[in-house]
């Protein structure tokens, strides 16, 4: 669907994100700080706004991206990304003003270091910006509310702390998580969904509750990956061995077929598996996995379009999958 414009190129998009009307797609390069814009019809990508100063080392770069749900009233397009100097994770939204000049508004920095830097940022359906964050190489960070670090963040759309949040004056809705590259909302039940990677064993898949522990930690290590803090919460799928999990999206009326419908389908970077999740009735457990579709390289994100049709990306593009 969006190819790299170049022979032999990769560009890797580790993030895309829909107009609320479906017209269009925002997605970002991973090592340029290009943020494209993708007009379906007419077909028209081109290059939206640029971010400056991205560092490429290891699991840098720009990682993250979310368009307010609000488009085009409020113009904002939110960004994750790995800053070089300083080092640092930021999140910052960024819009265009009527001249076309770019205005930027840091929302919040985070640790950074070559590896577990998260990264998959979205909009929930309270209208909160919700971020996954990486433990930035320090495994004693996932247990501390009071750090960015190994979290599922909660914010409000300027970077504030919002009314609710579990933990009183921190963003944190969840701490003990290691690293992470994907997460989707239930269609069904508004509950969030978050893969993660393992060390050399278990990734996982988690249902996220606010305030809860998911055991990354100091304590942590194979087998034993949640062992950290008080009252770990198991994940509810684990892998082995690990495939580098990714991207997640739920399919609601996303044509693929009675048995991939209100099931949770997620990516592998390392196995290049699209698996496909079916969930208990009361959507809190899940009753099979399944392997739906290979791709040629591996899977970086996995995003339903507001039609409901299930699009994912690897280092080349972005692509739609439809029922074989």
């Amino acid at each position: 669907m969006i190819k790299c414009r170049a022979t032999n190129r990769t560009c890797w998009p580790t993030a895309f994100a829909f107009t609320p009307d479906g017209g269009s797609i925002f997605y970002v390069e991973r090592f340029t700080g290009q943020i494209r814009r993708f007009d379906r019809s007419p077909k028209r990508d081109r290059v939206w706004a640029r971010i400056s100063g991205v560092a490429k080392s290891g699991e840098q770069g720009l990682l993250g991206l979310a368009v307010d749900p609000d488009w085009p009233n409020k113009g904002w397009v939110y960004l994750y990304y790995t800053r070089r100097k300083p080092l640092e994770n930021r999140i910052v939204r960024i819009r265009k003003r009527g001249d076309g000049s770019v205005q930027t508004q840091r929302l919040l920095s985070l640790p950074a270091e070559a590896f577990h830097n998260g990264g998959p940022i979205h909009f929930g359906p309270d209208g909160m910006l919700y971020a996954v964050t990486g433990d930035a190489g320090s495994p004693s960070r996932s247990q501390d509310p009071n750090s960015p670090s190994g979290k599922v963040l909660r914010m409000t759309r300027t970077g504030g702390v919002p009314p609710g949040n579990p933990f009183s004056g921190s963003r944190a809705f969840s701490i003990g998580h290691r690293n992470s590259f994907g997460f989707a909302f239930d269609h069904k039940t508004g509950a969030l969904w978050q893969t993660e990677n393992g060390p050399e064993c278990n990734d996982e898949v988690n249902l996220v509750r606010e305030g809860k522990n998911y055991g990354w930690g100091p304590a942590s290590d194979c087998p034993n990956t949640n062992q950290s803090g008080s009252a770990p919460v198991a994940p509810r799928l684990t892998i082995n061995p690990v495939v580098v999990v990714t991207g997640a999206a739920f399919c609601d009326n996303c044509g693929l077929g009675a048995k991939t419908e209100d099931g949770l389908l997620f990516g592998g970077f390392g196995d290049r598996w699209i698996r496909r999740l079916r969930l208990t009735a009361n959507r809190q457990g899940i009753v099979s996995q399944s392997f739906f579709y290979r791709n040629a390289s591996g899977i970086i994100a996995v995003e339903a379009a507001p039609d409901g049709r299930i699009h994912f990306s690897d280092e080349h593009g972005i692509y739609r999958l439809t029922r074989g």
